[in-house]
């Protein structure tokens, strides 16, 4: 059962912005629902999402860093949401297993995803081999900054279901792989 349990009644600017979910998706994410308890928090979310979204990382590299986080962070209902969405972005199951292992099929998604986790367990400490690695294998500073605001993002919605306990209303996939 879910700590803290998503709005119910949503009124004024959540209620907006959780109808607009509705009519995107078709479904109002419990995740997005738990976190209309602060419309300020889900509409900054949202737009950081969205902006995120205008980057040079492609849909599918975000997918594969939110798989990579979610794993790294142990969150069931994220890689359970983010399981479900890789195959709308090309991401076949078997890639979606291997990169919850920590394995991509090319060297620049392999860079990024290795990125993305040694920022999550390392809490952002680098070590100038890792940034260097990273770089030499077709990420440059650009995509460092934007690999980075993705695994925040990413990590928010981690720790929210984490301390919300929010019910998982997607296909459940299991922790371990």
């Amino acid at each position: 059962m879910s700590r803290i349990l998503p709005v119910s009644q949503p009124q004024g600017e959540a209620a907006a912005t959780l109808t607009a979910i509705h009519q995107k998706l078709g479904m109002v994410p419990n995740l997005y629902a738990t976190v209309a308890h602060s419309p300020t928090v889900l509409n900054a979310f949202l737009a950081f999402n969205e902006a995120l979204g205008n980057g040079h990382l492609t849909a599918k590299q975000r997918e594969l860093i939110a798989l990579t986080v979610g794993q790294a962070n142990q969150c069931q209902y994220c890689l359970s949401a983010h399981t479900l969405i890789a195959g709308s972005v090309g991401i076949e199951q078997e890639q979606v297993l291997a990169v919850r292992q920590g394995k991509a099929y090319n060297a620049l998604d392999q860079a990024i995803i290795t990125l993305a986790k040694q920022l999550v367990e390392q809490r952002g400490e680098l070590r100038n081999e890792q940034l260097d690695s990273a770089r030499q294998h077709g990420v440059d500073d650009e995509l460092v900054i934007e690999v980075l605001a993705q695994v925040v993002a990413n990590t928010f919605t981690n720790y929210a279901n984490h301390v919300a306990e929010t019910e998982i209303d997607f296909p459940v996939v299991s922790l371990t792989v």
